[in-house]
């Protein structure tokens, strides 16, 4: 069992008043709680940190995806789900128009083998 002894007088008032109420039951389950929160309140802020980086394009996608502990599709959704675009990086205007003719002709290609 976690034991926390609570050095700050202040702390302890709010710890007991917080249990006084009836929040909580005891001093353990609203450490429980606490600690959960913190967990949780570190992950998220762990993600947000990633992903401003990540548009600050002081780190790539992979590695944003690394910073917040999540896999890169995960890291993915989130930007999804947030409005936030994927930032794809592309070697030459030439290469993109490359890319693009090469798509066009594989789907004209396509177009005509199902007809």
């Amino acid at each position: 069992m976690l034991r926390i002894e609570i050095q700050s007088p202040d702390l302890e008032k709010e710890v007991n008043a917080l249990i006084g109420v009836g929040l909580y039951p005891d001093s353990h389950t609203l450490i429980i709680d606490a600690l959960e929160k913190l967990v949780h309140n570190k992950k998220k802020s762990r993600l947000d940190a990633s992903i401003q980086l990540y548009q600050a394009g002081e780190v790539t996608l992979g590695r944003a995806s690394e910073l917040a502990g999540i896999h890169r599709f995960e890291f993915e959704s989130v930007l999804k789900t947030r409005g936030i675009l994927k930032i794809v990086e592309v070697g030459s205007v030439e290469k993109v128009k490359e890319g693009v003719s090469r798509i066009k002709s594989f789907h004209r290609e396509n177009s005509k083998t199902e007809e």
